[in-house]
């Protein structure tokens, strides 16, 4: 039997930096809302400085949303830059991206890849369910960068009830995500802890698959095959969603994980310049993407 590692594991050579807890969005299944407050943000030598020293290779810029100080975030990647392997952003583009072109221009050169957060392929909807105090068109944002960038672009789509709940609107979202947007890579998200709102994969699309916990809770899907894209199922296991249940294969690997010691490396660096070696939470638990 082959038991998959999820990112739960903690088998991963990763450092998550919360570059801020500002936002310009208010989604309701938000993991930020049982985070902890917002911190005095450092100064961007100093983040530097903290992120080299934990001498880990993949950083992932996280906020709220790094995209609000797009100039502090250019300074961050140009100094981290040299002395990593990969460089990550996730972002939901907020306005300032369309008014600071330049900036979004020069760090896209500079990192790996770009995570994009959105709800509905339609631009007004999707910033109701973002609730949005600014209600520009961040998906014409989207279709601008992967004009250029698409290789480099990741959007991601939760499952989420009152929002894309149904096969109809996923076959749908995603038939334009690549026609309408030029998107080359999805990923689609089950929600965690959000037993309101949460929407299973599986149950939409009328199909049985093994559990995430033993299997993998990241999988590579070819459901879609006709639509040209790359497309990332991240799935809900027990641990994370009451309305899971537990295989024999998840007991084995509980037991079997009380035997195994996670060789790599992770850290949680929040905007004060504090490095932690996981996330803190008030009262979540929340796994990584």
């Amino acid at each position: 039997m082959k038991l998959c590692c999820n990112c739960c594991d903690g088998a991963f050579d990763s450092l998550d930096v919360r570059f801020t807890k500002a936002c310009d969005n208010n989604c309701s299944f938000c993991i930020e809302k049982e985070g902890i407050p917002a911190l005095p943000m450092a100064e961007v030598d100093n983040l530097i400085t903290n992120t080299l020293k934990t001498k880990i290779s993949s950083v992932l810029i996280l906020g709220g949303e790094p995209f609000l100080y797009p100039e502090r975030l250019l300074e961050y990647v140009k100094g981290i830059r040299p002395f990593v392997r990969t460089i990550y952003i996730t972002t939901s583009l907020p306005k300032t991206m369309m008014n600071h072109g330049k900036e979004v221009f020069e760090i896209m050169k500079l990192i790996n890849g770009l995570n994009v957060s959105i709800q509905s392929i339609f631009w007004k909807e999707n910033n109701e369910i973002l609730k949005a105090s600014s209600q520009h068109n961040r998906l014409n944002i989207l279709r601008a960068l992967n004009d250029i960038w698409a290789d480099k672009i990741r959007t991601s789509v939760n499952l989420v009830k009152g929002g894309l709940d149904t096969k109809e609107k996923l076959i749908l979202t995603l038939r334009s995500l690549s026609d309408s947007f030029g998107c080359k890579f999805v990923k689609i998200n089950e929600l965690q802890h959000e037993k309101d709102l949460y929407i299973s994969y599986e149950d939409i699309m009328g199909i049985k698959l093994p559990s995430p916990y033993s299997h993998g809770c990241s999988t590579m899907i070819d459901h879609f095959k006709e639509y040209g894209m790359k497309i990332l199922l991240k799935r809900s296991c027990f641990l994370v969603e009451e309305s899971r249940q537990a295989t024999f294969t998840d007991l084995v690997k509980v037991i079997a994980k009380r035997h195994i010691k996670p060789q790599n490396k992770f850290a949680v660096m929040y905007e004060d310049g504090s490095v932690k070696g996981g996330w803190i939470s008030g009262k979540k638990k929340n796994c990584d993407d």
